[in-house]
C-alpha cells in the first residue's frame, strides 16, 4: 500500500467505519472452512482498516496479526476488537517484517488492490504455510442506474472512465474465465490491470469464488456517505466534491429517493502451492 493512500483513508477513519459495510458471516465462515481454520489458528490480515473483518475473525477464536498503514484506522480497530487475540502492526504490508511460513491463512478485505503487486503476491506466498490460504473479500453492487452513477463520477473525474459499469453476468463470467490465476481474478474484479502478475499462477492454486447476494435500498444519504470515504473523492477539491455529491443525489432522486440494488459479498480464495517457493522482487 502506498503510504499516501493509507494516510488518505486515515483522515476519515471514523466516517469510514460508520459508512462501510461489514462482511456476511457466511462469507467469513466459507473462508475459514476452505482454509481449515480452528480456534487458535494463526492468521494474517492485510489492510485491517477499522477492524470490521478483524472483529469477525476474532469472534472465531483466531490468533490475528493485523497490518494497516493508518494509525487512526488501527485505533478504531483496537476499540472494536477489545481484548481479542489481535496484534496490530502500523505500516505497509510491503514493508512490515513478517515470519516466513507462519500463517494458516492471509485475509484482506477491500484492501489488497492497494498492495504493490510486484511485492504483494510473492510476499503473501512467502508468509503462508504450505497449502495456506489467501482469502480476498470485497463487495460489488448492481443497480438499474449504474450508468448514471458512473456519469456523475466521470463528470468530475474523467479518469473514472478506466472503471466502467459491468452487469452481473459479465463480471462473474470474467472471474470464472480467470480462475487459473488469482492475480488475474483480482485484477479483473477491481478493473486494475496492473494487479495481474503471471507468477501468481505458480504461487497459488485451487482458486475459488464464493458469493453471497443481498437486496438493498440505496439512499442518497448512504451513497454520499460511502463516496466520502473513497480515495477518488478524497483526492478531489471542494468544488468537485460538491458537484459529485449533487450528481449522485440527483441519480437517487430520479429513482424516487431510494434505489434498489443487488449487492454481492465476494470471496476469492487461493491455496499456496507447496511445490513453489516464493521469490520476492523489489518494490516498484
Amino acid at each position: 500500500m502506498t503510504e499516501e493512500r493509507g494516510l488518505l483513508f486515515d483522515g476519515v477513519a471514523d466516517e469510514y467505519d460508520r459508512a462501510r459495510s461489514s462482511y456476511p458471516a457466511t462469507i467469513v465462515d466459507a473462508a475459514c472452512s476452505i482454509a481449515e481454520l480452528a480456534p487458535g489458528s494463526p492468521v494474517l490480515e492485510i489492510g485491517c482498516g477499522t477492524g470490521k473483518l478483524t472483529e469477525a475473525l476474532a469472534a472465531r477464536g483466531l490468533c490475528i496479526e493485523a497490518v494497516d498503514p493508518g494509525a487512526r484506522m488501527v485505533e478504531v480497530a483496537r476499540r472494536r476488537v477489545g481484548t481479542a487475540d489481535v496484534n496490530f502492526r502500523i505500516g505497509r504490508f510491503e514493508d512490515v517484517d513478517l515470519p516466513a511460513g507462519t500463517f494458516a491463512a492471509a485475509f484482506s478485505a477491500t484492501a489488497f488492490h492497494w498492495v504493490d503487486p510486484s511485492v504483494g503476491w510473492s510476499k503473501v506466498a512467502e508468509v503462508l504455510r504450505p497449502n495456506g490460504v489467501l482469502a480476498l473479500v470485497t463487495h460489488v453492487g448492481f443497480s438499474a442506474l449504474d450508468e448514471e452513477i458512473h456519469a456523475a463520477w466521470t463528470g468530475v473525474r474523467p479518469e473514472s472512465l478506466e472503471w466502467v459499469p459491468r452487469d452481473r453476468k459479465t463480471l462473474f463470467d470474467g472471474i470464472e474465465a480467470r480462475l487459473a490465476n488469482v492475480a488475474d481474478v483480482w485484477a479483473w474484479l477491481n478493473q486494475r490491470d496492473a494487479l495481474a502478475r503471471p507468477e501468481a499462477a505458480a504461487l497459488f492454486a485451487d482458486v475459488r469464488l464464493t458469493t453471497v447476494a443481498s437486496k438493498e435500498e440505496e439512499t442518497a444519504e448512504r451513497l454520499v456517505a460511502v463516496t466520502r470515504t473513497t480515495s477518488m473523492y478524497l483526492s478531489l477539491g471542494a468544488v468537485d466534491r460538491q458537484q459529485l455529491e449533487d450528481g449522485l443525489t440527483a441519480v437517487i432522486e430520479k429513482a424516487g429517493g431510494s434505489l434498489p440494488m443487488t449487492v454481492y459479498a465476494v470471496l476469492v480464495t487461493a491455496r499456496r502451492n507447496p511445490a513453489r517457493r516464493a521469490s520476492r522482487g523489489p518494490a516498484g
